[in-house]
């Protein structure tokens, strides 16, 4: 009769992996959906490319309205230490928000086991606070398929495509350069198909030929920080997308605070100093 025992050890050890799987799952944090407005605002915002003539506002940039909502203008970082972490949490106490918005799409966190801060920067402690309370959180931010879609009558799918997966490296070069920059991109080149280009660009080979192609004489990609702007036609789409995503902003505040509710939303300062001219009523802090 054949010992039965190292099969038992399997199922076992299975039994086992597939709880830790599962409870995993259940715990840790998912990205948070994107919040959809019906109807866009019109009010006036400052074009992002004049921003660089504004870099000298207070830091962090804060838009507040008591009992309706609060803009918190951030320095990006992920420092848990930050003095910036404290003011969150003092106006997120202060607003007693119903609802909250961060800036793009938190990535996997396993709550107790890593900290948020560290792996998710600002939106990691607002994360952390909606949780503790209990109130609903969203993506302000405009998805990628429809960015692409709004960003097709001024460039080229080509360049939306190039644009798409290199931007989240480009701003992962603030806090330090991955180990394999192509390795981190590889995540982002699903997003070829938002433009119809799962044929022209699917590997780094890809990435450096099209790289070459718009920047001949430019720095090697790899070495790009979105920090203090970016080459080329990289600069403009950066500016041209700023304006949708800040329109967006204001968009999901106004409709959130005429239904009543109190709106917190963190996002980088430049964004709160571009859409202050929408909030004329509220305190600039």
């Amino acid at each position: 009769m054949k010992n039965k025992k190292p099969f038992r050890v399997m199922g076992w050890i299975f039994l086992f992996l597939t709880a830790v799987c599962g409870i995993t799952y259940f715990i840790a944090w998912k990205s948070p959906k994107y919040y959809s407005v019906s109807t866009n605002a019109t009010d006036s915002i400052i074009p992002f490319k004049n921003y660089g003539k504004m870099v000298d506002h207070p830091r962090p940039f804060i838009i507040a309205a008591a009992n309706k909502y609060c803009i918190f203008g951030a320095e990006h970082t992920k420092d848990p230490t930050y003095f910036e972490m404290a003011l969150i949490e003092k106006e997120w106490k202060k607003l007693k928000p119903t609802i909250a918005l961060v800036e793009g799409r938190l990535g996997f966190l396993i709550p107790g086991f890593m900290d948020p801060v560290k792996n998710l920067g600002e939106g990691g402690k607002v994360k952390a606070l909606a949780q503790k309370d209990n109130v609903p959180l969203y993506n302000w931010d405009l998805s990628k398929e429809e960015l692409a879609k709004q960003l097709l009558p001024k460039f080229n799918a080509e360049q939306i495509a190039l644009a798409q997966i290199l931007s989240p490296y480009f701003g992962q070069i603030r806090y330090g350069k991955p180990d394999s920059p192509e390795d981190y991109i590889h995540q982002y080149y699903k997003r070829v198909k938002n433009v119809g280009q799962e044929k022209n660009i699917s590997n780094a080979a890809d990435v450096d030929r099209l790289w070459k192609k718009y920047f001949p004489q430019g720095e090697d990609w790899r070495n790009v920080s979105d920090e203090h702007g970016l080459p080329g036609f990289l600069d403009d789409m950066a500016a041209f997308t700023n304006d949708l995503r800040n329109r967006q902003l204001v968009s999901a505040v106004k409709e959130l605070t005429a239904k009543g509710e109190r709106v917190f939303l963190s996002c980088g300062s430049s964004h709160a100093v571009c859409v202050a001219t929408a909030f004329t009523k509220a305190i600039i802090k």
